[in-house]
């Protein structure tokens, strides 16, 4: 989405342009408004639109003085003019200046402002496309330079190696081949053009993470990514693993191939680029013992025992709120990453063992007041888990187990019971009534009342609270929110009916969390 200013003395004008079409679904979204050349240059400054409109006479400060300011300093800059018949010489030196184009305000309409944001959101992917190329070069006669020194001593920094200043993660991959004893033969990637797949890999770079992909040798892809400020050594590891799970999927829908990834060090300084890359290319050879798709990441010999740890216990809470909200999907996710991704990093086996007895207990948490009994018997569970090959074996054996749960569930409830509890999770925190749930049943009110009392075994609005309040724990649980900021964010009109309801429901004041 490109980022529009629009810098204009007269409101009406303004309203106007912003009206003329719908921005976002030409790729556009206006960030922001000025009423003169000066405010215009100080929001430019601030916000970096990517495109201004402006008009040429403003008050305090004129279009042409803030163009000419604008574009000294920022030369890519795409700026259009709006002029009137009078405004011809003044148009002339914006277009010296280096204006993208100008428009009679007259004239103005939606298919002419389309046409022109068109040609030049056009233009702007051309120059980004050339720019990509050449620092794509670059990048490359950098690294292959680097890795052709003895040492550090002779290497070259350059301020513009990446678009961006600070931290930065890396991230080896490579297409797994389609027979098992062809790892290692020669031209594995062949049957993807590397200038297709460069190609496709740059169209699709995410706004949310800034990028630079290279291709140095056959079959291995680097790629170079910001990483977002402040993050700590736990938040950096989840942000890359999520980028490469998504690099995954991606590849294997848009290819139908599979790729293993490699996660390397982060670095700040770039004469700490060599002992990264070596890092992740060491980590990248390790593919050989996994099947394919493999997320390969730092051992605890090289990345903090307990930040692993730490992701491993974060992980196994975060499947057991699935567990107990039935959100059986998500509950399956994360126990594919937490065997594939945590415990497969941390090569562990007395944490390996003490995950799987705290997912049998977590199941079993679950299945015991359905049942009265343990869906999982644990000694039974751990002799059949030691029979299994491999850690996505076992991976496979617990969402069996989950499945198993969720068409116990489906099964306890109506087709009409499962829909309204769906809805009073997504709305719980609205003012829902019996009525209002009545009507969406089709049912009468005391009918309503009746079924949910005896499927779910506690009246609708005993239910409504519960749920509330169990929200409302987790919320004060994570220590971003105020009491009086809890209490209407989970449905309560009033905090003192809020702090009476949470007492009643779990013995404990808010304030006590």
């Amino acid at each position: 989405m490109l980022k529009v200013m629009i810098v204009e003395d007269e409101d009406i004008v303004r309203e106007d342009i912003k009206h003329l079409i719908d921005w976002e679904q030409h790729g556009f979204e206006i960030i922001a408004e000025a009423r003169n050349g000066g405010e215009g240059l100080r929001i430019c400054m601030e916000q970096n639109p990517d495109v201004i409109i402006t008009d040429i006479k403003m008050p305090v400060m004129g279009g042409l003085e803030m163009i000419d300011t604008i574009l000294q300093i920022r030369k890519s800059k795409k700026i259009i003019l709006l002029t009137s018949y009078g405004d011809f010489d003044f148009a002339r030196q914006a277009i010296q200046l280096g204006i993208h184009s100008y428009v009679l305000k007259h004239e103005l309409d939606g298919s002419l402002l389309i046409q022109e944001l068109n040609k030049l959101k056009q233009q702007m992917q051309e120059e980004e496309s050339v720019g990509y190329l050449a620092r794509r070069e670059q990048l490359r006669m950098y690294l292959k330079r680097m890795e052709s020194m003895i040492d550090d001593a002779g290497m070259i920094v350059t301020d513009d190696l990446f678009r961006w200043k600070g931290r930065t993660g890396i991230l080896i991959m490579g297409f797994d081949s389609l027979h098992p004893g062809q790892e290692y033969t020669q031209n594995r990637s062949t049957e993807i053009d590397r200038k297709t797949f460069i190609d496709f890999m740059y169209a699709r770079s995410s706004d949310e993470v800034e990028s630079e992909v290279v291709d140095m040798y056959d079959n291995e892809y680097i790629i170079f990514y910001r990483i977002p400020e402040r993050s700590s050594e736990l938040s950096i590891f989840e942000y890359s693993s999520h980028l490469a799970n998504h690099l995954q999927s991606l590849i294997n829908n848009a290819f139908s191939r599979k790729i293993s990834v490699a996660i390397g060090p982060v670095f700040e300084n770039q004469r700490d680029i060599r002992e990264s890359l070596k890092k992740t290319r060491e980590l990248y050879a390790l593919r050989i013992f996994r099947k394919g798709s493999s997320l390969l990441v730092q051992t605890h010999k090289q990345l903090d025992k307990q930040v692993l740890l730490s992701s491993i216990d974060h992980k196994l809470k975060e499947i057991q709120e699935h567990l107990k909200h039935e959100q059986y999907g998500l509950a399956n996710e994360g126990i594919d990453e937490l065997f594939t991704q945590l415990l497969v990093a941390l090569e562990d086996i007395a944490a390996l063992k003490s995950g799987i007895l705290e997912l049998i207990r977590l199941i079993n948490l679950k299945a015991i007041p359905k049942h009265g009994t343990p869906m999982i018997e644990p000694f039974d569970a751990l002799s059949e888990i030691q029979q299994l090959g491999s850690v996505y074996q076992i991976a496979e054996w617990f969402q069996h187990m989950v499945m198993k749960l969720e068409e116990e569930s489906n099964a306890k409830y109506s087709k009409k019971i499962r829909e309204l509890l769906q809805y009073i999770h997504a709305n719980y925190a609205k003012d829902i009534t019996l009525n209002e749930i009545a009507d969406r049943m089709g049912f009468s009110l005391i009918y309503t009342s009746q079924l949910f009392k005896k499927e779910v075994g506690v009246s609708f609005i005993t239910y409504l609270t519960q749920y509330r309040i169990e929200k409302a724990r987790e919320l004060l649980a994570s220590g971003h929110y105020k009491v009086y900021e809890v209490s209407s964010m989970v449905g309560y009109q009033t905090v003192q009916y809020f702090s009476k309801t949470f007492k009643k429901v779990t013995g404990l004041s808010p304030g006590d969390l």
